[in-house]
């Protein structure tokens, strides 16, 4: 049963399970049930279902997850859990009431336990059960190991330090297959690996940066600017010029960008970390690990982060986040980020709750108080969070009819990007009013996508999502602004980027060369990368979508313009390059290299 299960994921996550897999989780499923052949038959069954027991709720705990990260559970999200329960409300939206039809043949069992529990069994002599467990462990590595051999092959992404996502882990080894390998990963990184640089990790990471600098960039501004930048929660590009029965959706925003520069084609790149990984790309231009949050894992370790640049060149720096202090562990997270101040809920005047916390109208506005009492030129940096999933929303506040959806999530949604337009633009009013707009370089951007997109729902049905090209730009593109100081009139800039490039490119519009970072200016001429965590990327006008199941060069290229699947040659260029930007991002964070990098010693 535990193989069909098994196999039943593929059905329930929309993912490939083939050959291979099938064959892998037979191995896994006969080494970890073997040896209770050892055991007395009366307790053996008990065992056998409590194993069940707990193996099925591992098998859909993936399977919700994946619902909402297009990803496979990890140890490393262990220490998450204390901030999933501020934020578990949307659970209840990833789970099927057809999903608890995988315990039926448990309560069978389980009845058929209650009733037989005092029977006694004859069982097989020992000498029989010692050769049925030789046999099926030899069974078990012979159906685990053989398949593995075969997909050996792509050494440089193996199992357990260099796979660039836990999906490519699973596809290789199986569901238990990957949370073993995934333990051993953990245990590995935490525990034994050498936080010190090797002397050629050294070599390689300084090589990728020295070719990875930007030209010489020269003072854009006269001036040192204010520079205010908003992330924007949950925040999608296609809500932008949206109607639904006549209404606009963002109807400040609307008209605010036609205003500013512009860019279409921006794409989150968050991972499992969602709202911390988009802080976490902005404000060091590195990508967030393939399990878990930099934010709960290393909180401690310190980059060439924006913050401490713009105190270098004499800014006062500010975080807003109004929700609880250790929440993620910003307040040490903000401090290693080098943030002269960190404004929390406990820093904001009482207004009303709208989903987490205080409401971003309410949030804005007093952060702009704030502003007002730093010493210029400052950075602030603020994270807004009404439109925070679950998405619920008060009935009172609800301004648009919005009936004709038939999902009450979507509904709400939608609720909730209206009022954070309106809060938005009641923060750019205030800016204006208080002479702190005009000679400002502000940012807002979306920090990532709704998790509402997946085909057959009412978002993907407006947006009249087919082909892969569709669901990429519906799942990952958010939109980014900025405003220039001095600005008089609005530009499209249609250059393709993510949020690992906004540092930079706030950097180089204010004169700094952006040091160890990885991402990219968005205002110079080349052609620009733009990687996911999976290893999918976009590059010169193609996307390529990394195939998890096989080797990395497998992956399908398609045409951003046409939206048709084309030649993988036309993407693979910069396949490496791509693989190669993940490898030193990670390499990066776990080692805490950058001030080994600046000559630091590591302690």
């Amino acid at each position: 049963m535990l193989i069909l299960k098994m196999s039943l994921v593929g059905m329930m996550t929309g993912t490939y399970f083939g050959v291979h897999l099938f064959f892998v989780s037979l191995g896994s499923v006969l080494l970890m049930t073997a040896w209770t052949l050892w055991i007395s038959p009366s307790k053996r069954r008990w065992i056998l279902f409590f194993l069940s027991i707990g193996f099925t709720v591992l098998i859909l705990s993936n399977v919700w997850y994946y619902r909402y990260f297009s990803d496979f559970l990890s140890v490393a999200l262990l220490i998450q859990i204390p901030q999933m329960g501020e934020v578990g409300g949307g659970l209840r939206d990833l789970i099927y009431p057809a999903d608890f039809l995988l315990f039926t043949d448990i309560v069978l069992f389980g009845i058929y336990l209650v009733f037989n529990r005092k029977k006694s069994f004859n069982d097989l002599p020992r000498k029989s059960r010692n050769r049925f467990v030789v046999m099926g462990v030899v069974a078990g590595l012979f159906f685990l190991v053989t398949p593995l051999a075969i997909n050996a092959g792509d050494r440089d992404e193996w199992l357990v330090q260099d796979s660039l996502s836990n999906m490519r882990t699973y596809f290789k080894a199986g569901m238990m297959g990957h949370h073993v390998i995934d333990i051993g990963r953990e245990i590995n990184d935490q525990w034994i690996e050498e936080k010190q640089l090797t002397a050629a990790q050294q070599r390689e990471l300084q090589q990728f940066f020295d070719s990875n600098r930007d030209q010489p960039v020269d003072e854009t501004f006269q001036d040192k600017p204010n520079v205010i930048v908003i992330q924007l929660e949950s925040f999608q590009t296609s809500v932008i010029d949206q109607q639904i029965d006549g209404q606009e959706i963002t109807p400040f925003i609307n008209k605010f960008k036609e205003e500013v520069l512009y860019f279409p084609n921006f794409y989150h790149q968050t991972h499992q970390g969602r709202t911390s990984d988009a802080e976490f790309l902005l404000n060091t231009s590195f990508y967030p690990l393939k399990a878990g949050s930099v934010y709960t894992r290393y909180p401690d370790h310190s980059y060439d982060s924006l913050p401490e640049k713009m105190d270098s060149q004499g800014y006062e720096t500010a975080a807003f986040h109004a929700f609880k202090r250790d929440f993620w562990n910003r307040d040490d997270v903000y401090s290693n980020f080098g943030f002269d101040h960190f404004f929390s809920i406990d820093d904001f005047p009482d207004g009303d709750i709208i989903g987490l916390t205080l409401n971003d109208k309410d949030f804005f506005l007093s952060s702009v108080d704030r502003m007002m009492e730093m010493e210029e030129p400052f950075y602030s940096f603020l994270v807004a969070l009404t439109s925070h999933t679950p998405y619920d929303f008060p009935e009172d506040k609800k301004e648009l009819n919005l009936n004709s959806l038939e999902e009450e999530i979507i509904q709400n949604y939608y609720h909730n990007i209206h009022f954070v337009d309106q809060a938005f633009g009641a923060m750019v009013d205030r800016l204006k009013e208080e002479d702190l707009w005009d000679d400002a370089l502000v940012v807002a951007y979306g920090d990532h996508d709704s998790g509402l997109q997946e085909p057959g729902r009412d978002m993907a049905e407006m947006a009249e999502a087919e082909s892969a090209v569709d669901y990429l730009n519906l799942g990952r593109k958010v939109p980014l602004f900025m405003k220039l100081p001095d600005m008089d009139t609005g530009e499209v800039i249609s250059t393709t980027g993510g949020t690992i490039d906004i540092a930079p490119t706030i950097l180089s519009l204010l004169g700094e060369d952006k040091g160890y970072m990885i991402g990219d200016n968005l205002l110079d001429d080349k052609a620009n990368l733009t990687v996911f965590r999976d290893g999918s990327y976009l590059y010169d006008g193609y996307y390529y979508q990394a195939d998890l199941t096989t080797e990395r060069e497998n992956g399908t290229c398609y045409s951003l313009e046409t939206e048709e699947q084309t030649e993988r040659a036309n993407c693979s260029p910069v396949l490496y390059e791509a693989a190669s930007q993940l490898r030193m991002s990670d390499l990066i964070i776990k080692k805490n290299a950058v001030g080994q990098l600046k000559g630091e010693t590591v302690e």
